[in-house]
């Protein structure tokens, strides 16, 4: 009894359980083509648990894509594995372009500072060249300024004045009195050659310059060659020339 239960038991069993499915599987679909349904049935996964074709023909365990295009389990987990390497690679693409635009957006950064401190550097290089030579300049005009008013040594021939004894209550003092001649007129020229035409060497603004007398005026040259104290020599007139007299 077990033996013939083991043997013909669990095949009905299988058969009647399947043609009960079938009867159920059948019903819905003709339901679904009376009311002009897809005659598709999908779980919470958007598997298709029943599919049926042309001929009538009902499969189970089919994937259905967003595009219309039905799978078996396999090809459905092969396709869901490309969309997954087609959005891994859509990512990594856009990535990368983030990237390149980055480094471009870092390289003009860093190009446009190059210049701003190129910039800068030969402004300050010419602020530079500019204050030094302001302050060349500045120098050099007051070493000139100084230069033209440093005192300059004269050439002054050394002569040895007349001691002249002035008597003052019984007190001899002596007094250093340059030259030995005085100037009798104003404004008298002094010129470098004894004649009217010659040149005008200085003059005598005041009455009363001491002058020493190097060539008294004569019948011959009516000119006296005379020196200043400042060592100038030249020729004056003799009418305006008055030599010292001796006194004993």
């Amino acid at each position: 009894m077990l033996s013939w239960y083991a043997t013909f038991g669990t095949p009905c069993i299988f058969i009647t359980t399947n043609l009960n499915r079938m009867s159920e599987i059948l019903r819905r679909i003709v339901k679904a083509k009376n009311l002009e349904e897809n005659p598709f049935f999908k779980d919470p996964d958007s598997r298709i648990i029943e599919i049926t074709s042309d001929k009538g023909e009902v499969f189970t365990g089919y994937y259905q894509a967003d595009d219309g295009t039905y799978y078996t389990e396999k090809d459905w987990l092969d396709h869901q594995r490309q969309l997954e390497l087609e959005q891994l690679a859509e990512q990594e693409y856009q990535a990368q372009q983030e990237k390149l635009a980055a480094e471009r957006e870092a390289r003009a950064l860093k190009i446009a500072a190059l210049e701003a401190m190129n910039k800068k550097n030969k402004s300050t290089g010419t602020t530079k060249w500019i204050k030094f030579f302001g302050i060349a300049s500045i120098l050099i005009a007051v070493i000139a300024i100084t230069y033209s008013f440093w005192p300059r040594a004269t050439n002054i021939q050394k002569t040895t004045p007349n001691t002249v004894a002035v008597d003052t209550l019984k007190t001899s003092t002596k007094v250093n009195k340059f030259g030995n001649a005085t100037i009798t007129g104003t404004d008298v020229r002094m010129r470098a050659e004894p004649d009217l035409k010659g040149k005008i060497v200085t003059f005598f603004p005041d009455e009363g310059e001491r002058i020493e007398m190097l060539q008294a005026a004569n019948d011959s040259v009516n000119w006296a060659q005379v020196r200043r104290e400042n060592g100038i020599t030249g020729w004056v007139y003799g009418q305006y020339v008055k030599a010292d007299t001796l006194q004993d």
